[in-house]
Parts: structure tokens; sequence; C-alpha cells
């Protein structure tokens, strides 16, 4: 019976170490998996996508629905940016992203252009502090 129990733990352990390696990796598209040059072009992605919302602002876009749109396009890409380097910087241009959106379901047109245009220099500001880090 002893040889029994000891022979069911070398398996059952054995089995555990085998399965280890693949319940810990860590899923493709992570900040382990991203190459710099996917980065910088995120990075333009970004910013690319928030200067669209402030022209579309400064056109006075009439279409609620695609403004909303392009909120939501800029806060993805940015999203999508996974470095630990620029994680605060990251936060505070979302939050200038946010006060913006919300502005502008407001209706508050002036609020909305001042905090996409800080939006637009923190978004340009991850960039340069990633490049200098």
């Amino acid at each position: 019976m002893s040889l029994l129990k000891k022979l069911t733990f070398i398996l059952l352990t054995a089995s555990i170490f085998t399965a280890a390696p693949s319940i810990m990796a860590k899923p493709a598209g992570k900040i382990e998996n991203q190459t710099e040059e996917q980065l910088l072009a995120i990075f333009d992605d970004a910013i690319e996508s928030v200067e669209t919302v402030q022209q579309a602002l400064e056109n006075g876009a009439a279409d609620k629905k695609e403004m909303l749109a392009l909120y939501k396009k800029a806060k993805q890409n940015l999203n999508r940016i996974e470095s630990a380097t620029v994680n605060r910087e990251k936060e505070r241009a979302n939050g200038y992203l946010r006060k913006s959106r919300s502005a502008y379901k407001k209706g508050n047109m002036e609020k909305a252009k001042e905090q996409i245009a800080k939006a637009v220099e923190s978004f340009k500001g991850l960039k340069t502090l990633y490049l200098n880090f």
C-alpha cells in the first residue's frame, strides 16, 4: 500500500510540473511580447487618433455618434500602450480624454476643446517619455 501511495504522489507531482509552464505562460500581446517597433507604431496610432478627435471638435462635427466613436477609438489606442515606463502619464492622458468626452456629452464645447488639447500634448509626451527613458 505504501508503494502505491508513493507512486501516486510521484505521478501527481510529475503531472503538475509538466502543466505548470503552460499555465504560467503570458498571453501574446503583453508587455514582454511587444517589440519596440510595435510599441512606437502604437504610440503614433494613439497620437493620430486623439488629433483626429481634436480636429473634429475644432471643425464642429455635428454627429454626436461619430464623435463618441472617435473618442472610443482614441481610448482604445491609448489602452494598447503597454509600457511600465509611461503608466502614470498614460493615466493622466486618459483623464484628459475622459474629461473632454464628458464635457462634449454635456454640450460644453469650450471645456471639451481645452481638455482635448491637454490630451494631445499628454499623448505626445508619452512617446517622448518612452524614448527618453
